[in-house]
């Protein structure tokens, strides 16, 4: 036989015994074991329905979530936001040099901000409010009751529940969830590094998503307005408040101040001290008593000292500045006038003249009188002048001394007075700061403006269904790789001749094909054989008869033929192999040793009369129980039941079967029960010259065949070979492309086709 090594537990391949080079032995590989682009597409072309039936799943699935979202509406505005310092209220704020400025958008921190703001509860709050969307069914979910899925895809409308048969308590829930509901539909984002910001919100009717949008870019304008005129009352009462603990703070630092003063002996209109003025007014009056004492002590020194030097009087300065002296001096004039007027007209003794004199003697007695009492003044004003000037300097000494000791009080009263004027300097600052917002009010400015309103949009934005289908389409794709690949790890089957050797380390016969997948072909694969010789089965066959070919000097060569397990298509090959050894010329007889099937017997039609039994108990020749099948080719048949745990390898029975047919023919064909069912297929396998394991086509695991190949006796190892069985060689051409055995199947049927 030409069966090389067994299959020995490692996992590299069988040596060939002693230097020996059979034909059919497995050859070392030298292909990359990189995966390389024609495996890749083995690979997809064996597990593409997986990839198909994943994709279909996927878009079925793709297409119902689709079907059941509902169609979503974008409606966008946009906001500007404007400069602090832009608004009315600063630009007529009047601030001094120096005082900290207002905020300025300045950055993409400060529209973040605003962009917080405008996603707000709050915000959301006062659009519920405007819209009235808390009792409006379509958005509160406790006013309307909700479809199934299947009514929603058949077009069930919700049902509407009366608003005065809901409670408070669930209307403020379900306001809850309308703000909530708003917030999560709702985005705000900056355009671009523009001081821009757009408003979108997504809604099932694009009436409502643009008057939802429009509401929150008015609502956030109008809440800077509403935020600035509640700042400006909580500002204005927090002054009206401090304005009247201030005032009345001042009142009393005000009244200490006096107190003090009147306590002290502080007080003045001016400022200062009474004591002070006292001293000013003192200092001043001294000054001037001093300067009059010193003018009448002059003017009563000059007329003492005109009297001294024989002066009447007459020439003192006072007498002459005195009207009484003046008009008696006049009056002697006058007589004077009339005595020097007599004495030229009488004489001496003339009464006229005498009475004249007399007068003029008495004017003059009266002017001598008045210049005495000048004198006497001068000297009493002189008098009065010093009294005065005494008083006064000891009125001045006195108020000296009181300064001195108040000086120690004008501290306290320093810091009382400070702590008044700075009572009075804050009261008067709160003052002005609310006379200021109080004149500010009602020109406040939101530093939004809407520049652009949001429209009803002319399609829905979601489901996106293109959209859906192909990134349905990817998933499905990426699943159906993911399964197929990972069916493809788990695949243990055979499926190439390169799998045969290198993972299981036996030679590689051939392939069976699958009957039933060929064109034109009998019932079954044996009738095809024998009824279609140039058919691409009978050609296979011989294809596997040659590859186990060896010559055995002067005996038949005996060839069993198992599988792991049942149902592996081991009777049909070796029907099929007994026959083409047949027509090649061998004189065969196949021998059916599966006593529990009996699978060989009924495909000949001979399950009942004598065969391998009766010839192993004796009671029938071998030539009583060989059916002849073809000239060349004789059945050695089970044609009864064996009993309940009969063996043929009892008292030697098969061996001298085995033994008489091997003198009578030249091909012997074994067809033993499955290795890992029946336990003395491997004894009955020792008997052969070599082993065929018939492995199903992608069915049977590769463990379960090594596990078969460890049972074959050690006397085989060099004599054992795999043929794949029930092979679909169109799929083969899918399965594995470089397989010799992929593309025969096509071109031995355009060889046939030529050659007739």
């Amino acid at each position: 036989m030409n069966l090389p090594t067994v299959y020995d537990g490692s996992d590299s391949l069988p040596q060939t015994g002693a230097g020996r080079l059979l034909p059919g032995a497995p050859l070392v590989s030298d292909e990359d074991e990189r995966v390389s682009f024609s495996r890749l597409i083995g690979f997809f072309r064996r597990r593409s329905w997986i990839i198909w039936l994943a994709i279909g799943l996927s878009l079925a699935t793709g297409a119902l979530l689709t079907a059941l979202q509902p169609r979503m509406f974008t409606a966008s505005s946009v906001v500007l936001l404007r400069p602090q310092s832009d608004q009315l209220e600063d630009r007529l704020s009047t601030k001094p040099v120096g005082a900290p400025q207002p905020q300025q958008v300045s950055g993409d921190w400060d529209v973040n901000t605003q962009i917080a703001v405008i996603t707000s509860t709050e915000v959301a709050e006062r659009v519920v409010d405007a819209l009235k969307l808390d009792t409006d069914p379509r958005y509160n979910p406790v006013l309307a009751v909700q479809p199934s899925s299947l009514g929603r895809l058949v077009g069930q409308k919700p049902r509407i529940v009366p608003l005065a048969s809901v409670p408070k308590a669930d209307l403020a829930a379900g306001r809850i969830e309308v703000i909530s509901e708003l917030k999560d539909s709702l985005s705000a984002v900056q355009i671009g590094t523009s001081y821009s910001i757009k408003v979108t919100y997504n809604d099932r009717d694009p009436e409502m998503a643009a008057r939802i949008a429009n509401a929150f870019a008015d609502e956030y304008a109008n809440s800077q307005i509403a935020q600035k005129q509640q700042t400006a009352r909580e500002a204005m009462d927090f002054l009206e408040k401090r304005i009247a603990e201030l005032r009345e703070e001042a009142r009393r630092d005000f009244a200490a101040v006096q107190t003090y003063r009147i306590r002290n002996g502080l007080l003045s209109s001016q400022g200062n001290s009474l004591t002070e003025q006292d001293i000013s007014v003192y200092n001043q009056q001294v000054a001037t008593a001093k300067a009059e004492a010193a003018a009448d002590q002059a003017q009563l020194a000059t007329a003492r000292r005109q009297l001294r030097n024989g002066s009447n009087g007459a020439d003192v300065g006072e007498a002459l500045s005195s009207s009484v002296v003046g008009s008696l001096r006049t009056q002697r004039a006058q007589i004077a006038a009339r005595v020097a007027d007599l004495s030229a007209r009488y004489g001496a003794k003339h009464p006229e003249l005498l009475r004249a004199k007399q007068e003029l003697a008495s004017v003059d007695g009266q002017i001598q009188e008045e210049i005495d009492r000048v004198i006497s003044n001068l000297e009493a004003k002189a008098n009065v002048s010093n009294q005065r000037l005494g008083s006064l300097q000891g009125s001045l000494g006195q108020a000296r001394g009181t300064l001195a000791a108040n000086n120690g009080a004008m501290v306290a009263l320093d810091d009382l007075q400070r702590r008044a004027e700075a009572s009075q300097g804050q009261y008067e600052t709160y003052l002005a700061r609310y006379r200021q917002i109080s004149a500010m009010s009602g020109t406040e400015q939101s530093r939004a403006t809407v520049i652009s309103q949001a429209t009803p949009p002319d399609g829905p934005s979601s489901p996106k269904v293109v959209l859906n289908m192909v990134l349905a389409g990817v998933i499905g794709v990426l699943l159906g790789g993911a399964i197929a690949f990972v069916v493809e790890m788990q695949f243990s089957g055979l499926t190439t001749s390169d799998e045969v050797m290198k993972v299981l380390g036996l030679p590689f016969l051939g392939s069976v094909p699958d009957n039933a997948r060929l064109d034109g072909t009998a019932e079954t694969p044996y009738e095809t054989v024998r009824t279609q010789p140039s058919s691409i089965m009978a050609e296979a066959v011989r294809g596997i008869y040659s590859a186990s070919h060896i010559h055995v000097p002067d005996r038949g060569r005996v060839l069993a033929i198992t599988s792991a397990m049942p149902e592996e298509g081991k009777t049909s090959l070796s029907a099929m192999l007994a026959l083409t050894g047949a027509e090649l010329g061998a004189t065969t007889v196949v021998v059916d040793c599966d006593v529990i099937v009996r699978g060989l017997s009924k495909l000949h039609g001979r399950s009942e009369g004598l065969g391998l039994r009766e010839v192993m108990a004796g009671t029938a020749e071998l030539d009583q129980a060989l059916v002849e099948i073809h000239p060349k080719l004789h059945l050695l048949p089970l044609g009864s039941v064996a009993a309940e745990g009969e063996r043929l390898v009892a008292d030697g029975g098969i061996h001298r079967v085995v033994a008489q047919l091997k003198e009578r023919f030249e091909f012997v064909v074994l067809d033993l029960p499955p290795l890992l069912s029946i336990a003395e297929t491997r004894e009955i396998a020792g008997l052969a010259d070599g082993v065929i394991l018939a492995v199903r086509w992608r069915a049977t695991s590769r463990e379960r065949v090594k596990s078969a190949a460890r049972l074959l006796p050690p006397r085989l190892r060099d004599f054992i070979g795999v043929v794949l069985t029930r092979v679909d060689l169109k799929k083969q051409a899918k399965y594995a492309p470089d397989e010799a055995s992929s593309s025969y199947y096509d071109a031995y049927a355009t060889y046939l086709i030529g050659a007739r």
